[in-house]
């Protein structure tokens, strides 16, 4: 996974390597100015981040999507740092991940059932019966004190129509603020679990059961920019945050 991972920053920054190059070129008239560097020039000084940078030539994504340039090469050099960090000193370091990191996060989160699937080998666990199960940690990924033995711990995701109440027991949904359109979530453990075992742990979600939130790319919430869903504890009845629209995202904009 982190190979695939490494080899889709490696192909977007040769991409816009290339770009950059073919325009500046093209300013000292050493390559004839095409109406596509003409576009990505535009693009460029009006701070936005050019289309070749985001979609290939077949309209299909290939990085992340940003309102701004500033904020597409924050990411670029937020997310060459985690990859970096993992593949030079191993898992051992990687107590969280930053799930808006990946390009494929849903290839990261199946990678976890699929490990958890193997270390209950003795269990005989079947990859088809196992779901995810998450937990919803009391503190932010920086006080994360150890690699959890199986699962992984995620951070960098954000609820919209609502805010996750800490101080309340063990954590549980609440009313957003005022004014605060999408407040960030603290660290989730998530770890894949048979619906068997699930029963038996008997999780308290409340007294009208779990809500069942979907955790979207971006703010645009369709079935392709979906990664995954979550159970959240909620003391009111789960209709009522459907009908506020609760979800959680990896990015803001």
């Amino acid at each position: 996974f982190l190979f695939q991972e490494l080899q889709r920053l490696q192909n977007i920054i040769s991409i816009v390597r290339t770009n950059l190059d073919n325009i500046v070129n093209a300013i000292d008239g050493t390559v004839v100015m095409t109406t596509d560097l003409l576009e990505d020039l535009g693009s460029i000084f009006d701070a936005r981040v050019p289309r070749r940078w985001t979609n290939d030539a077949s309209g299909a994504e290939i990085s992340w999507l940003m309102p701004n340039l500033g904020g597409w090469f924050t990411g670029l050099t937020d997310r060459q740092v985690m990859l970096h960090t993992w593949l030079e000193q191993g898992r051992a370091v990687m107590k969280s991940y930053w799930l808006t990191g990946f390009t494929n996060a849903q290839g990261f989160l199946t990678g976890m059932r699929q490990e958890v699937t193997r270390q209950h080998k003795k269990d005989q666990w079947a990859l088809d019966d196992v779901i995810s199960h998450t937990e919803v940690l009391q503190f932010d990924h920086e006080r994360i004190k150890e690699v959890p033995d199986e699962g992984q711990n995620i951070h960098g995701l954000y609820i919209e129509g609502g805010r996750w109440n800490r101080s309340a027991d063990g954590g549980r949904l609440d009313e957003s603020e005022p004014k605060k359109l999408f407040v960030s979530m603290p660290a989730i453990y998530v770890t894949a679990t048979t619906a068997k075992d699930l029963k038996a742990k008997g999780i308290d979600y409340g007294p009208f059961g779990p809500y069942n939130s979907a955790v979207y790319k971006y703010p645009k919430r369709n079935d392709r920019y979906l990664i995954f869903r979550l159970l959240l504890k909620t003391d009111v009845h789960p209709y009522h945050w459907k009908l506020r629209g609760v979800c959680l995202m990896a990015q803001t904009e």
